[in-house]
């Protein structure tokens, strides 16, 4: 081999090489590009389900409570009843002591 022949070969490599390197920066690029999207489809997708179960969470709390409103509100009217009651029974007590005394005279 001749000496412009080794000289054509040895630029023929750094060619290549230049070519191997040029296209590994670019694929390395594109993989940094790629895996920083899928970062950011995975933090979405964990924000996204985070935030439906901080929906379903209130939405439960939210019934858990109006069901409990319900149920105090009866217990506060069923003692509404109670002390009505008690307070009409000693009513008609001390109306009919009052009418046998005045009767009594």
């Amino acid at each position: 081999m001749s000496g412009i022949d080794a000289v054509k070969r040895i630029v023929e490599t750094e060619a290549k090489a230049r070519k191997v390197v040029e296209d590994a920066k670019t694929r390395a690029q594109d993989i940094l590009q790629k895996a920083s999207r899928d970062l950011e489809a995975a933090r979405q997708l964990i924000l996204d389900q985070a935030q439906s179960q901080r929906e379903d969470i209130l939405s439960k709390a939210k019934e858990e409570a109006e069901s409990e409103a319900g149920r105090s509100d009866a217990d506060t009217d069923q003692m509404l009843a109670n002390y009505q009651k008690a307070f009409q029974s000693r009513k008609n007590e001390a109306v009919d002591k009052a009418v046998q005394l005045i009767l009594r005279g």
